[in-house]
């Protein structure tokens, strides 16, 4: 059946996004969407690789004026470790820890929403671990493991200070522990087209240092084309990915009422995932707006693009 092929990709889309980080308080791009159980296989270890440059000035529903901005572009390499066990045919756990590699440069002396006449560019490049997420897994809804709830923590593990110029919204650790509550369902319409659904609500616990990341929900919607599976061992997919993001609290963004936080984000999808044996598989895809509504002055990405490989076992 075509969602015991489906654990990769899901988990690509799921690092692809998680590591949004939007300058001036719009803080990580948070998503929890876990790889999908696997009949037959107990374990799975991925490795993902994403990649997005935030160069971008949106506000509102529409691109503005970058020099309304005083942060220019965000660059970042993800590279995220997963790991996922199935105890039996009901319960399982899994793991998701990421690396960041970021590249960041700001006005010093620009202030959100005005033209500074006389700017002093400055940049900050950072090498981290981020945030460790734990969760728990249930799958026994129905035999063939189609449906499930996940529920876990994102632990604070990683740094909030990591560089003078980062942001509490831009560093790769929050400094909170984040409840973590989802779903996800999967089946075929025919021989040929399957479909599949993820959701994840994300919740700050407490406050570090007077900073607290906005609420989150993201879902995902897909279908997927197996008829050329059996002799190009690829499968076609595109899915739809929804996102809303709550303002934060406090963090430097907070100078200015913390205005220039929380968004609304749709993204298209075109992938493929790929069989490359009975243990191994790869994913790629590349994610493109669809629609966006961002409070105050945020950097978008014109694009974003993800690739990985899976071992299943």
């Amino acid at each position: 059946m075509l969602w015991k092929k489906l654990a990769g990709f899901v988990l690509g889309f799921r690092v692809a996004t998680q590591g949004w980080a939007c300058a001036c308080g719009c803080g990580v791009f948070d998503v929890g969407l876990p790889g999908l159980p696997v009949s037959g296989m107990n374990d799975q270890v991925s490795l993902q690789y994403s990649f997005m440059n935030q160069n971008c000035n949106h506000s509102g529903a529409s691109g503005q004026v970058g020099a309304l901005n005083p942060d220019k572009q965000i660059g970042t390499n993800f590279y995220t470790l997963y790991g996922q066990h199935m105890f039996n045919d009901n319960w399982g756990v899994e793991a998701m820890l990421p690396y960041w590699m970021r590249s960041f440069t700001t006005d010093t002396s620009g202030i959100p929403g005005q033209i500074n006449p006389s700017p002093t560019p400055s940049s900050a490049n950072i090498s981290s671990l981020s945030d460790l997420r734990v969760m728990g897994m249930y799958t026994g809804f129905s035999k063939d493991k189609s449906s499930g709830l996940t529920f876990g923590l994102k632990l604070p593990t990683g740094p909030v200070n990591p560089a003078p110029l980062i942001d509490r919204d831009t560093a790769p650790g929050t400094g909170t522990t984040d409840l973590l509550l989802g779903y996800y369902s999967m089946g075929n319409f025919s021989a040929n087209w399957g479909w599949f659904s993820q959701g994840t609500w994300r919740h700050a616990l407490d406050h570090y240092q007077g900073y607290k990341p906005g609420d989150s929900l993201n879902t995902v919607a897909g279908v997927t084309w197996n008829a050329i599976e059996a002799s190009t061992h690829v499968i076609p997919m595109i899915q739809v990915n929804a996102l809303w993001r709550a303002p934060d609290q406090g963090g430097g963004d907070a100078l200015y009422g913390n205005l220039n936080s929380g968004y609304t984000n749709v993204f298209l999808a075109p992938g493929a995932l790929i069989d490359l044996s009975r243990h191994w598989q790869a994913n790629t895809s590349i994610y493109l707006p669809l629609y966006r509504y961002a409070n105050g002055d945020q950097l978008v990405p014109h694009w974003m693009v993800n690739a990985g490989i899976t071992y299943l076992f």
